[in-house]
């Protein structure tokens, strides 16, 4: 920014004379106030809100997966579940109705166990297999999940299960950053 200034020389005459500011303002004295400038505030705010979802982002999804599963059990406990036919067509050498209660009671605990965040470790130990036992569904059944047996063709059923990788990855960012390491062993990013 340039600022134009003037003083006086001998002679009285007036002088006008350039000046490079470089110096950037922190602040403006306004009466007895100081004023921030507004791309400080936005910094502070920024920092604050960043703050926040480094404080609060994974306790809220822990939760949130925790409710889901705990939904999604109840459901396959009281057979109120709309995946039931999805188990009766994919798992049909099973009696269909105890796996769903078996099934249930699973997602029932891992859901509690997130929630509470008791036995954090072995829920999502739990948690990642029981997701990659629902990955078996497309090999014993491809024709529920594919359509015309083309890989990247995906029918409803399967967008259902392909979703879970994502559940997936939200359980293995909790289990990164809320299970605990084992008698005092450095985790992987504290190790040279």
């Amino acid at each position: 920014m340039k600022v134009i200034s003037r003083r006086e020389v001998a002679g009285g005459r007036e002088v006008a004379t350039l000046r490079l500011r470089t110096g950037a303002r922190l602040h403006a004295n306004i009466g007895d106030s100081i004023v921030p400038p507004p791309e400080m505030v936005v910094a502070d705010f920024h920092d604050y809100l960043l703050g926040l979802l480094h404080r609060w982002s994974i306790p809220t999804l822990r939760l949130a997966l925790g409710l889901v599963f705990l939904w999604f059990g109840c459901l396959k406990l009281f057979g109120a579940s709309p995946v039931m036919k999805l188990l009766e067509d994919t798992y049909f050498f099973l009696p269909v109705r105890s796996f769903a209660v078996a099934l249930g009671a699973w997602e029932v605990l891992i859901g509690a166990c997130l929630m509470s965040r008791r036995a954090l470790r072995c829920a999502v130990a739990l948690l990642c297999l029981h997701l990659t036992g629902t990955f078996l569904a497309l090999a014993l059944s491809p024709v529920l999940f594919f359509q015309d047996g083309h890989l990247l063709r995906l029918t409803a059923e399967g967008e259902f299960v392909i979703k879970n990788m994502v559940l997936m990855a939200a359980a293995l960012v909790i289990g990164g950053h809320e299970v605990e390491p084992l008698h005092g062993r450095a985790a992987a990013t504290d190790l040279p």
